[in-house]
């Protein structure tokens, strides 16, 4: 049977985890300190471990499930050693394909291989085991990895060498807060000059519709924010490795340093870990809009 560590039981590493081990696998997860996530997940077989080191001991694949390239550098360090040759980490993080790539030099070394596999769907594709993954890697390593990563996606990018999941990851994140960000504007405009902000949204839906009007715009319309979807510390962060990615490759773009400006912005008034929808609150507190 293939054994899984999984590392990172977050609001998507759990249920990830959990349809690991509802497909059969052998999974083993780390001590953390909200027991609760631990506690439902050993309910469903998973088997303990009280380091990220003694859960890769043995296993056929790691995934990694953290926030980003700084976590999942300090996780490598401890267990870079006790991985087995032949296994293959797998990184779902969303990281800084740089590091990605010097990590994957450093297993190749130990004969070890790496996929970053930046996903998609959020939090209900992972309870859903419908995330999309981008993938970057060897294709022997790809297909190594695949029967976890089948028993928590089902849409599989290969997007070529490993970085490129990544790379791929990043882009989604902030196209998706550029769009929030417009949508946001397009409606705060309409509510400026006087239009009812819920058949504004109503009559987009109809002549421009997108997921980021449709997921979003309610939220805007309404002025209700919780529970955050994604924070805006979060897309902070993101766009910070986008123009990082933009000036190792020498890329203009003008349109992502205006949205990253605004939720910057908007972190700097105290609205860092409040959903990004929360935009609306930079034109409401200039004239309070109608809702």
């Amino acid at each position: 049977m293939t054994r899984i560590a999984f590392i990172g039981i977050g609001a998507m590493g759990e249920p990830m985890a959990a349809n690991l081990l509802k497909k059969g696998l052998a999974v083993t997860v780390v001590t953390r300190s909200r027991p609760e996530p631990v506690a439902r997940l050993h309910a469903l077989g998973a088997t303990i471990a009280a380091t990220a080191a003694e859960a890769a001991n043995g296993c056929d694949i790691v995934v990694l499930c953290l926030p980003g390239s700084r976590e999942v550098e300090a996780t490598v360090d401890g267990l870079m050693m006790s991985v087995a040759a032949g296994a293959v980490v797998v990184d779902c993080s969303t990281s800084n394909p740089d590091s990605t790539r010097r990590l994957a030099a450093r297993f190749a070394e130990r004969k070890v291989g790496m996929v970053d596999a930046g996903l998609t769907r959020g939090v209900q594709g992972a309870k859903q085991g419908t995330l999309a993954f981008f993938l970057g890697g060897e294709p022997a390593h790809i297909e190594q990895a695949m029967p976890a990563l089948q028993a928590m996606g089902d849409t599989f990018v290969r997007l070529g060498p490993i970085g490129h999941g990544h790379t791929a990851k990043i882009i989604s994140n902030v196209l998706s807060y550029g769009t929030v960000a417009l949508v946001n504007e397009a409606l705060m405009l309409g509510a400026r000059s006087g239009v009812d902000l819920k058949t504004l949204f109503d009559a987009l839906m109809q002549g421009a519709p997108s997921k980021a009007l449709e997921g979003f715009g309610p939220r805007i319309v309404s002025g209700e924010y919780d529970p955050p979807r994604v924070t805006v510390d979060h897309a902070c962060d993101d766009m910070l490795l986008a123009q990082e990615l933009a000036s190792g490759s020498s890329a203009p773009v003008f349109m992502l340093g205006v949205a990253q400006e605004v939720y910057r912005l908007l972190a700097l008034r105290g609205h860092g870990a409040r959903d990004i929808s929360a935009l609306g609150e930079l034109w409401r507190a200039a004239g309070q809009p109608q809702r």
